[in-house]
């Protein structure tokens, strides 16, 4: 008879082994990868949220300050009390959680906020909160006419932008607690897509002899050209019954209803705080005026900053450093603003289950508020 060829059973049991150990080492490898892949990918996410959110800020402080008055932005008070709304942290639907201090006769272009904003789960004390100020650029109609190349109106009427010497013949009319901007259509147009002023804008009203008034925007008529202030808007800055700051004050004589040349400016109000209405998912928060905030950084856990404050009258120039709450004496010579922002992984590592994270820290000078004339 002839042997048939075939394996016996070890030499079977054997090669199953050899393979049963490939095949533990190979998929060990794949886990080993696929963890290692994960990981990655949540430090990456980190890190783009903590450096989305820092482009957000960097930006916003860049343009501080641009635009605005030297000194900061007057605001209703009486006898040096004032009850503006501030934005900042909220609980649905309300936009803001007070007023900027009652202490306080002008905006400036930086209003630091340390420790307003929220306790999040690791930060063990409440985080900061900024509120930025800078004059809009943005609303440039067909003409390339911006929005504060002219003034609002020619005391007396004007006959418009078109020729040679320039006299707006807009007009800023008063009646009772309504006040009704009209703009000259010939020196700028008001509508203009996506930049069109609208309800809710804050605007500066600047007379040429130098009184302010800043408003909310209550209606904007685009096809008059013209926006309306009018009572009991949400920054309380229309008609607030104060005896200084108000509109009244860019009026000649004060209170009559009469206006000199004036300037009208948007200004823009960002505010960057921690939002925890999900407790276990705190985000970045980018607030324009008093609109809904937008996320601007996910899963950020803690924000902070330091002020570099330059020694007003110093000679030579010095400078403080590190000061977490600057007085309003101190904050209009803010020079440097450092940023810190702390994230975690946008969920748990799998084989931990504990989240990763990670902190961004910049710089930012503050071009607007930090010249010091050497030579003076």
């Amino acid at each position: 008879m002839k042997r048939q060829s075939g394996f016996t059973l070890v030499e079977v049991l054997i090669a199953i082994t050899v393979m049963m150990i490939i095949l533990a080492v190979t998929l060990t490898m794949l886990t080993d990868a696929i963890h290692t892949v994960e990981g990655v990918s949540l430090l990456a996410d980190t890190q783009q949220n903590l450096r989305a959110g820092m482009n957000y800020i960097v930006r916003d402080l860049v343009e501080a300050g641009v635009g605005l008055p030297q000194g900061g932005i007057t605001i209703p008070n009486s006898g040096g009390v004032s009850a503006v709304t501030r934005p900042g942290p909220y609980t649905a639907p309300a936009t803001s959680f007070g007023n900027f201090p009652a202490g306080w006769t002008v905006l400036p272009a930086i209003s630091p906020g340390f420790q307003l904003g929220v306790t999040t789960d690791t930060s063990g004390v409440n985080t900061d909160l900024i509120n930025i100020l800078y004059a809009d650029n943005t609303l440039i109609d067909l003409n390339l006419h911006w929005l504060n190349e002219f003034p609002v109106n020619t005391p007396g009427g004007g006959a418009g932008c078109a020729g040679v010497t320039k006299t707006p013949n807009g007009s800023i009319v008063t009646a009772g607690t309504t006040t009704t901007v009209t703009f000259d259509a010939s020196c700028i147009n008001i509508n203009t897509g996506n930049t069109a002023l609208t309800a809710g804008d804050l605007i500066l009203l600047q007379a040429a002899a130098g009184p302010m008034a800043l408003l909310t925007v209550s209606t904007a008529n685009l096809a008059a050209n013209s926006i309306v202030f009018s009572t009991a808007d949400a920054y309380a800055l229309n008609n607030s019954g104060k005896t200084s700051g108000t509109i009244k004050q860019i009026q000649v004589p004060v209170g009559s209803g009469t206006y000199t040349t004036t300037t009208a400016s948007r200004i823009w109000m960002i505010t960057y705080f921690i939002d925890k209405s999900i407790p276990s998912r705190p985000q970045l928060m980018r607030q324009v005026n008093l609109r809904a905030a937008q996320t601007v950084g996910d899963a950020t856990e803690n924000m902070q900053f330091i002020y570099d404050i330059l020694n007003a009258g110093s000679v030579p120039p010095s400078v403080t450093t590190d000061i977490t709450s600057p007085t309003l004496a101190q904050i209009p010579y803010i020079r440097d603003v450092y940023i810190s922002l702390f994230a975690r992984s946008e969920s748990p590592y799998s084989v931990s289950k504990k989240y990763f994270r990670n902190n961004l820290q910049t710089a930012v000078s503050i071009r607007s508020l930090n010249f010091f004339n050497e030579f003076k």
